[in-house]
């Protein structure tokens, strides 16, 4: 935290702003993926995109540089620290408190109230996050539980990898990255079939996995039935970051 540049405005006072840099900092995770989040919650109108703006700061060898920071406030901060790590929000309230320490005052009882609120909503949110991740870990270790199995040849109705990207893209136009993403990100993500032993003969004992086609191809239509049309061929969703192609099939 000490390579971060000050937040405080100009001649002192109350501190309005911190830097998406500074909340990648107290996260102890990657700067672009702060910003990728950010554009996330703008694109579902859940925050406000501000400019990026240059920002100077230390390197951890000391040395000055400059990097695009997104500059959010109070309530915005909270917002993205729950969505990327609930259980660091702690971290980001003791920095605003630092930040606010240098021009201490008394709330008013309107703030009072709304900070009591603001806290009742951000523990509520907490939970219901908390929840969600403790499914995503099952639903992670359902999917290890079906790997674990190494079949000697591929199920029929199974696809790989190679095959589902060929099938989908022909059925939607989406490129192999964005199908990737779904497969990875999307919490309704089809469970694998198994892992299949690769029989060919420069293989070397190696293994691919496998899912279900009739699973696949379910999943993919939830996912283009979620999506927002932004051009005739761009679209956006919420589990996805910026645009991307997709050819809606004809009703």
């Amino acid at each position: 935290m000490d390579s971060l540049m000050n937040t405080t405005p100009p001649g002192g006072g109350k501190p309005s702003r911190m830097s998406s840099r500074e909340i990648a900092d107290l996260l102890e995770t990657r700067h672009d993926n702060v910003k990728r989040t950010m554009k996330r919650l703008a694109n579902k109108a859940v925050i406000v995109l501000p400019p990026l703006e240059d920002e100077q700061f230390l390197d951890e060898k000391g040395r000055p540089r400059a990097e695009a920071v997104y500059w959010v406030g109070k309530r915005d901060s909270y917002v993205i620290v729950a969505q990327l790590s609930p259980e660091f929000t702690a971290r980001v309230v003791d920095r605003w408190q630092e930040l606010e320490a240098a021009a201490p005052r008394i709330p008013t009882t309107a703030e009072a109230f709304a900070n009591a609120f603001q806290m009742l909503a951000d523990n509520e949110r907490r939970q219901a996050q908390q929840q969600a991740a403790i499914s995503a870990i099952g639903d992670k270790v359902d999917r290890i539980e079906h790997a674990q199995t190494v079949m000697s040849s591929r199920p029929a109705n199974s696809e790989g990898i190679t095959h589902l990207r060929e099938r989908i893209h022909g059925m939607f136009g989406l490129s192999v990255e964005t199908i990737d993403e779904v497969m990875r990100q999307s919490p309704y993500a089809p469970k694998p079939a198994g892992t299949v032993k690769n029989l060919h003969e420069n293989a070397d004992g190696s293994t691919y996995t496998v899912w279900w086609k009739k699973d696949v191809t379910a999943t993919f239509h939830r996912f283009v039935d979620e999506c927002q049309q932004v051009t005739a061929t761009l679209c956006t969703h919420p589990y996805l970051s910026g645009r991307f192609k997709l050819i809606k099939p004809k009703q």
